[in-house]
């Protein structure tokens, strides 16, 4: 951060002195990553002045990682000319991710920029499904031939690799350009060059298909240690690879995304800063009104419950606490349980296990807070009944918390939906609503009320 800090101050000081050849040096030997976030702070103007001051290769990595309204502007800046440089030399899978995030006006627009080829594969991938595979998924491998020797296989690795995504692992296919095998470039560097390709290859390569989900795409890379997967269509023939980037990158779209509906929130596509508060507020609002619908059965049971309150006005002092804690205990659950689908240690055919393990867990985290919360409510002078109706309700609340915490993700999986909507406030609301109950009845036999 100090060293990107001294940058933009050098930045600021060349540009404001007119110093243009020294600032297009410093541009020069900065990374992408860095020159993108300098260029995020400026105005659009400036922003456009200083991109045309990097050399091509460097543009193109700069514009790959800035964000949508950043690359917006520079695109509103820039003559025909400049766009269909970019666009042309952009990756595929980056120009892909570019397409989805402007108006489709504009991506009709920006394709009349491309070469037949290149529009040709952009059309390709932006027909694949929204967050599969195939639309994230890049081109530019190395296939080789199963008919290959090492020594050919090498020759062509380096005729082709200046234009592709990955030089270390290479595709075999078959002459339908069906995927055969990998092959790593330190087994053919290793090999004699006249040993078949396919005596070094993998024969039974992990693949995904253009239909396959990115993130069960990000689960099957993680599983199998890849640090490239091909793509194959439904004749399993090769049709792109994906790599660990692209897969970091899922995996950051698809925690946030279960964060946001963790916390009740509707995925938020722009960044927090360029979000408007419109829109901000409208992702929020769905499950507040859930939730403040529901929290009216709360109210129901209050009122339901009005003469025990009466009777013994200390059981008001532990509603808060029930309360919190039901909630908690349920959120620590499905965040285990959701951690666990997600990761893929957990499936459907699971939920006795989870279940059984979630009631002794709730057992002893239930006794444990029994006994405090007891020992609290007998120090408030409240009574051994209120005591003793404190210390079950709290077990019987964690209980619920943890049993309905661990079985609401099954039920978001039974009905196809993601088990992060399952947690959150919706959980919080429905462990309330129980757990009040639960806490008056128990009130009303211990104590002998109504």
């Amino acid at each position: 951060m100090d060293l990107q800090n001294k940058f933009l101050a050098s930045v600021d000081k060349l540009f404001e002195r007119k110093q243009f050849k020294s600032l297009k040096e410093l541009l020069s030997t900065m990374e992408p990553a860095d020159i993108a976030e300098i260029l995020a702070e400026k105005a659009a103007t400036e922003r456009a002045f200083l991109f045309r001051l990097l050399p091509k290769d460097l543009a193109i990595e700069v514009f790959e990682f800035m964000e949508g309204t950043e690359r917006e502007e520079l695109l509103a800046n820039f003559t025909d000319l400049e766009v269909a440089s970019i666009i042309e030399e952009m990756s595929d899978d980056d120009r892909t991710a570019l397409f989805d995030e402007l108006p489709a006006k504009t991506v009709k627009k920006l394709l009349a920029h491309l070469s037949p080829e290149e529009r040709k594969l952009a059309n390709a991938l932006l027909n694949y499904p929204a967050d599969s595979a195939g639309r994230i998924m890049t081109p530019e491998f190395i296939d080789l031939k199963e008919g290959m020797t090492v020594a050919r296989a090498l020759e062509r690795i380096r005729a082709t690799a200046a234009k592709k995504e990955t030089i270390y692992t290479s595709f075999v296919v078959s002459p339908e350009r069906r995927l055969k095998g990998t092959v790593h470039l330190e087994d053919l560097i290793l090999a004699a060059p006249e040993t078949p390709l396919t005596d070094v290859m993998d024969g039974q390569p992990v693949f995904v298909t253009t239909a396959t989900d990115q993130e069960e795409a990000a689960k099957t890379m993680s599983r199998y240690d890849l640090q490239t997967i091909p793509v194959v269509d439904k004749e399993e023939r090769l049709v792109g690879i994906l790599t660990f980037d692209d897969i970091l990158d899922v995996i950051q779209e698809e925690a946030t995304e279960d964060f946001e509906r963790m916390a009740g929130i509707q995925p938020v596509e722009e960044n927090y800063l360029e979000a408007g508060v419109v829109t901000l507020a409208r992702k929020r609002l769905t499950w507040l009104l859930v939730c403040i619908v529901t929290q009216l059965f709360s109210s129901f049971i209050l009122q339901s419950y009005t003469f025990a309150l009466e009777s013994a006005v200390a059981l008001a002092f532990f509603i808060p606490m029930l309360i919190g804690t039901g909630g908690n205990t349920g959120t620590q659950a499905a965040t285990l349980v959701i951690r666990g689908f997600t990761l893929g240690e957990i499936i459907k055919t699971d939920i006795h296990k989870v279940l059984s393990k979630e009631i002794l867990s709730g057992l002893l985290l239930g006794g444990s807070l029994a006994v405090l919360a007891s020992v609290r409510a007998w120090m408030m002078g409240t009574g051994a009944g209120i005591a003793i109706t404190v210390a079950i309700s709290v077990v019987g609340v964690v209980m619920l918390g943890t049993i309905v915490g661990a079985m609401l993700p099954f039920a978001a999986k039974k009905l196809k939906i993601d088990p992060a909507v399952m947690s959150g406030p919706f959980l919080t609301t429905v462990v309330d609503i129980i757990g009040l109950l639960l806490y008056f009845e128990v009130a009303r036999r211990v104590l002998h009320l109504g």
